[in-house]
């Protein structure tokens, strides 16, 4: 049985396995060696791997997942590095989990190309239309949804999904390109949801706080 911070809750459990242990081959010998396990106080699924010679290309029983002595594994998601974007309409919040994820495995174009995409859902679900994402960001900003600075960062995001979106991999997508777009998603929802979600809960704590009767 396998320990580890879960990438999710961030509790030391030993986790339980879910799938076989799938082995594919390595490039310069050995295999991949893949499991997901399931943490016991979240519910929530990890994936270990590491590369061996122990085995041969192939799937194998659920037992050997349990009784498999790793070495050194990588887990995925990694604690802290999946975000979860509270406030934010459930669809959208899940891409942009999924694109900080991407990011934390290094799936860095996919990150850029989910990122796009989170914009684009946004502007849908504030009903911003245009022709295309370039208007309709802008449309976002007229409906004053986000300000002239965020409209910026907006564009620059779909300026990089472009690229992903139209095939154009030539260029190699580096980590920090791919933490820039990811952050700048982030900001753009901040304020799109999250910082309306936060000033309205501060209101509703200081109405609460004048309703409550004083103290006896």
């Amino acid at each position: 049985m396998a320990s580890t911070n879960c990438g999710h809750c961030g509790r030391l459990a030993y986790m339980e396995p879910v799938s076989h242990l799938h082995a594919s081959p390595a490039i310069g010998g050995g295999v991949f060696a893949d499991a997901v396990y399931k943490c016991p106080n979240c519910k929530r699924l990890n994936m270990a791997t590491e590369r061996t010679t122990f085995y041969s290309a192939g799937m194998y029983p659920s037992d050997t997942a349990d009784n498999h002595q790793w070495s050194s594994p990588r887990w995925f998601p990694r604690h802290l590095e999946v975000i979860e974007f509270e406030d934010v309409p459930t669809h959208i919040g899940e891409a942009a989990s999924e694109a900080t994820l991407c990011l934390a495995v290094g799936a860095y174009r996919a990150a850029g190309a989910l990122a796009r995409a989170v914009i684009e859902a946004t502007a849908k679900d504030k009903k911003a239309e245009g022709r295309n994402l370039e208007k309709r960001i802008d449309a976002l900003r007229d409906g004053d949804h986000i300000r002239k600075h965020t409209q910026e960062q907006a564009h620059e995001i779909r300026h990089f999904g472009n690229d992903m979106a139209h095939g154009d991999f030539v260029e190699p997508v580096t980590k920090e390109e791919a933490e820039e777009v990811v952050e700048l998603m982030a900001e753009v929802l901040d304020e799109v949801y999250q910082s309306p979600a936060r000033l309205e809960k501060r209101k509703a704590a200081r109405v609460a706080k004048k309703a409550k009767p004083p103290a006896p």
